[in-house]
């Protein structure tokens, strides 16, 4: 095995150690019904494996009786102690979201998910140095040493952007739908978590992409290969003719929806405005151009398209 596929082991093993810790930890930064201990002057106890969490009185509707269950997140507030909650934050761990950064500074940053007391980013779970105001996607997990709930925009470490060998056989095959969450700018394109079991994080090509992309959204995508070297490229078009019929559906809404249902392109017309238009390149745009006209559904006009009003009734 070489250094990089050692290296690569490693990485996986570090991951599954951290779910083995969180499982452990299971009743920690996720919503869940929990029972009320005992009830104080300013609020209630909540009963956890490590002791009772604190719910303050203005959280809940109605008053609690001792035994009953309430659905609270529960996470260690500023000095240390327990704390429960029934505000559902933007991210609960063993999650990817993207989240704006409140403040940066020499013990790290502190991300907005929210709550009152702010996530914690430590500098070492940064894959670059976190600006204050900016956004970033992050995973939330509970750290090894501190079991306290903390975040990383090291994403690739929780969601791998290698299938061991060992995996490919059970990897999803060319073509499969996935739910992606884009994760960051590359010099390729984009990276993208797939947000599947376990999750797993691809490529998505600049020349292939005919959208707006930025961190944090979510989009339905392809898996277009695995390569050799266990890297994942992914696209955002059904593969194969599939691509031309969800391109074809495009163009007819575009064309019905048009004034006079007519569309200025052509054959002619700068690839680039077809981007702009359709969201695809000009190559699918004249495939799916054929394919309508063969259907019957326009016809072909000296400066661009037209829905056919004669379509014979089905």
């Amino acid at each position: 095995m070489s250094f990089f596929r050692t290296l690569e082991a490693q990485k996986a093993t570090d991951h599954f150690k951290s779910i083995y810790k969180m499982s452990s930890y299971s009743w920690l930064g996720r919503m869940q019904p929990m029972n009320v201990e005992a009830v104080v002057p300013t609020g209630y106890h909540i009963t956890t494996p490590e002791g009772p969490a604190f719910l303050d009185k203005k959280e809940v509707e109605e008053p609690l009786q001792p035994g009953e269950s309430v659905n609270v997140l529960v996470y260690h507030d500023y000095s240390g102690f327990l704390t429960a909650t029934t505000q559902e934050p933007y991210i609960q761990t063993g999650e990817f979201k993207a989240l704006r950064i409140k403040a940066a500074g020499d013990k790290g940053a502190f991300a907005d998910w929210g709550l009152e007391k702010d996530l914690f980013i430590p500098h070492a779970e940064q894959l670059e140095a976190v600006e204050k105001g900016r956004t970033y996607v992050m995973y939330a997990y509970i750290d090894d040493q501190s079991g306290r709930i903390t975040a990383s925009t090291r994403v690739d470490r929780f969601a791998r952007d290698t299938v061991e060998d060992e995996d490919r056989e059970g990897f999803p095959e060319a073509g499969t739908e996935v739910p992606l969450l884009i994760s960051r700018r590359t010099d390729l394109g984009y990276k993208a978590i797939m947000l599947t079991e376990p999750p797993r994080s691809g490529t998505l090509y600049q020349n292939e992409i005919f959208q707006k992309l930025y961190p944090g959204l979510k989009v339905t995508g392809y898996i277009k290969q695995l390569r050799d070297d266990g890297k994942i490229d992914l696209t955002l078009r059904k593969p194969g003719y599939n691509e031309v019929i969800a391109a074809s559906e495009e163009l007819h809404r575009k064309l019905q929806e048009a004034d006079d249902q007519f569309l200025p392109f052509h054959d002619k017309s700068d690839a680039e405005a077809v981007r702009a238009e359709f969201g695809m390149s000009k190559r699918t745009f004249k495939a799916a151009v054929g394919a309508l006209l063969k259907q019957g559904v326009l016809n072909i006009e000296e400066n661009g398209i037209r829905l056919n009003y004669e379509l014979p009734d089905a």
